[in-house]
């Protein structure tokens, strides 16, 4: 084959994808948004991501992690437009800090649990203080330093008064998904991770009561050199079809401060 002849063919190919490419393949030219989301939420925000850039041009990426690591990359400069923590002290923080636009914000509160998928532990219907008995050897929590659903679980087994009788058995996790996936995986009998977490993947829990530690309140901002896109998405955040997810996950809606 000549090369005229390649170039012909290739530049017949190109026109040819172009025609042929679907619509929504092309429908992210508007711009693109970058998520930094607490573990705990992912589930309910790739859903609502999904829903976003149907009626939207534009990307949603999301990057989950750990918030208190998500947070120190938000300091270092990390290219993220919209950070969704796991509590409201980080958010709080990077306004005041001017990194974080202030006003418009957007809250979902969580709750706790325990969760396995050992069917023979008996789990349902129990409280934390059968953490204590002797057929759980390893729990998965999530860095209480890093990860304030792992902070909840230690104010919660303080409370009971047990913290003091299972911290051995801890087995850490750098964020809620991690911790999961120690309990899911056998490396851990069960795990205190968020009920977002667990809802849809099987096994069996408890919850934790919520009076025994603070609540988890997961707030979303707009990040300073975040573009429009993002305060879109984070408006996006509240409406009827997002709230909606968010409550098919256990999430209770937090009415907008700001």
């Amino acid at each position: 084959m000549t090369r005229r002849a390649m170039m012909i063919m290739t530049a017949a190919s190109i026109f040819l994808s172009a025609v042929i490419m679907p619509a929504g393949a092309m429908a992210f030219a508007g711009g693109a948004v970058t998520v930094a989301a607490s573990s705990s939420v992912l589930a309910p925000l790739r859903e609502i991501a999904v829903a976003f850039e149907k009626t939207n041009p534009v990307r949603v990426t999301v990057v989950s992690g750990s918030t208190g690591k998500l947070y120190s990359q938000v300091l270092q400069g990390a290219p993220f437009d919209v950070f969704f923590a796991a509590d409201t002290e980080h958010t709080d923080l990077l306004e005041s800090k001017g990194l974080a636009r202030p006003g418009r914000r957007f809250t979902v509160r969580g709750s706790l649990v325990v969760w396995t998928n050992r069917y023979g532990l008996g789990l349902a219907g129990k409280d934390i203080a059968f953490l204590k008995d002797r057929a759980i050897r390893r729990i998965a929590v999530a860095n209480p330093d890093v990860a304030p659903y792992g902070r909840a679980a230690f104010e919660a087994l303080a409370s009971a008064a047990v913290l003091d009788s299972v911290k051995d058995k801890f087995v850490y996790g750098e964020s809620v998904a991690q911790a999961f996936s120690f309990a899911a995986t056998g490396n851990a009998d069960c795990a205190i991770v968020a009920l977002s977490t667990v809802l849809f993947e099987g096994g069996e829990y408890f919850m934790v009561d919520g009076k025994t530690h603070s609540p988890l309140d997961q707030r979303a901002v707009a990040l300073k050199s975040a573009p429009p896109e993002a305060m879109e998405f984070l408006e996006f955040l509240g409406s009827s079809d997002s709230t909606a997810i968010f409550r098919k996950y256990g999430y209770a809606i937090i009415p907008d401060e700001g």
